[in-house]
């Protein structure tokens, strides 16, 4: 969709992942069929996970796993992190619960949305004097 048919950019495909994760419902879609899935196998899953190709392919499916997601990450990382503001709100999602153990994603989220609505208010501070500055400078 944004490499080869064009049709969203980056940064509108990395809009619409982070709105689609925020609300329950397409969470929830991917995730449900998967957990009953799971569920109704969990009894055959105990009797085999002590299968010795059944923990092998344990151990390589967890780095691989991880493979995809650094990958993915990397790439959507170049869009993700537009500016200074970004790659400091990255590093501080990084870095917080590494100290906070107790309730560290609700402080993240709470100070990341406090510091964007900061932001965007700053912005708009900033565009609003400019404009104002701008048109003082124009006869009417």
């Amino acid at each position: 969709m944004v490499t080869r048919s064009h049709w969203l950019t980056a940064q509108e495909f990395l809009y619409g992942l982070a709105r689609g994760q925020f609300t329950p419902g397409p969470v929830l879609m991917v995730f449900l069929p998967s957990f009953l899935l799971m569920l109704a196998l969990l009894p055959v899953f105990d009797r085999v996970r002590t299968l010795v190709w059944t923990r092998a392919a344990m151990r390589g499916i967890g780095p691989a796993v991880i493979g995809v997601m650094a990958v993915s990450l990397l790439r959507l990382a170049l869009h993700a992190v537009p500016d200074v503001f970004a790659l400091v709100m990255f590093a501080g999602t990084v870095v917080a619960p590494l100290y906070w153990r107790a309730g560290a994603a609700i402080k993240v989220m709470l100070g990341g949305a406090a510091l964007g609505v900061l932001r965007h208010r700053w912005a708009s501070l900033h565009a609003v004097r400019s404009a104002l500055s701008a048109s003082a400078g124009t006869p009417f």
